[in-house]
């Protein structure tokens, strides 16, 4: 089972967000197990059905857009 975090903050209605555990995919070690990266080197096909989950548990109206986390200290300004 995906487990789904929901934040509790004002947002608007049309803004999703939600935070999930590593718990409940098909990525074996060292990914194991609700990778949701295909950039780590994990096996894309799990990566798909990791997201696929995802959606499934989620109730997602779309696929998401799907970002690269970086960890650091630069900040990049970005217009909508």
């Amino acid at each position: 089972m995906v487990e789904l975090i929901t934040p509790e903050w004002p947002a608007p209605k049309n803004v999703q967000a939600l935070f999930t555990t590593r718990l409940g995919g098909v990525s074996r070690a060292p990914y194991d197990s609700l990778n949701l990266g295909a950039h780590v080197g994990d096996d894309r096909q799990r990566v798909s059905s990791n997201r696929l989950l995802l959606g499934s548990y989620a109730g997602l109206p779309s696929v998401p857009h799907w970002l690269e986390q970086v960890h650091g200290c630069e900040v990049v300004h970005c217009d909508t």
